[in-house]
C-alpha cells in the first residue's frame, strides 16, 4: 500500500485511503485523517464502524467518550497488506473528521502507521507498506 496524498480539509491534514473489507468479502475504500498523536489505530465514524466491524469486543472509554471496539480487516493484497486491526467507534471523532472535509470517516493512528513508513512536506502526506514486512493471510 504506496501512497502521496495532497493536503485535504478547510485547515488542510494529511490522510490515507484505506481499503476495509467487510464480513460479507465486500471490499470499501475509506479516507481516514493521519494522527500521528492518537494512540488507537483506527477511530471510524459509526456508521462506517458498524458496516465494516467483522467481529466486536468491549467498549473503552477515552477523552472522546465511550467507544465501540472491535477487529476491522485492512486489505490491500496488491501491496500484501492484509491485517487485522483493532478499530473504534465514535461519533464525535466522525463528525470532527467530516467537519474538516466532507470524505473523511474518521482517524488513522499511530499504531497503523508505524507498520509502515510515513512522512510528509508542506504540500503532501505520504504512507508506504515496506515490502521486506511479512504480511499476515486473509
Amino acid at each position: 500500500m504506496n501512497q502521496k496524498n495532497r493536503y485535504l480539509g478547510r485547515t488542510p491534514r494529511p490522510w490515507l485511503e484505506i481499503p476495509f473489507r467487510n464480513s460479507a468479502g465486500i471490499i470499501h475504500k475509506v479516507k481516514l485523517i493521519a494522527d500521528t498523536g492518537c494512540p488507537q489505530g483506527i477511530i471510524l465514524a459509526p456508521e462506517w464502524f458498524d458496516s465494516l466491524v467483522t467481529s466486536r469486543f468491549d467498549s473503552i472509554r477515552t477523552n472522546f467518550g465511550e467507544m465501540d471496539s472491535g477487529w476491522l480487516q485492512v486489505f490491500d493484497p496488491d501491496s500484501g497488506f492484509v491485517e487485522l486491526v483493532r478499530g473504534y467507534s465514535s461519533a464525535r471523532v466522525g463528525e470532527a473528521a467530516s467537519a474538516s472535509h466532507a470524505d473523511f470517516a474518521g482517524l488513522i493512528g499511530l499504531p497503523i502507521l508505524r507498520l509502515g513508513e510515513y512522512g510528509g512536506d508542506a504540500s503532501e502526506f505520504w504512507f508506504r507498506y515496506p515490502a521486506s514486512q511479512t504480511p499476515v493471510n486473509p
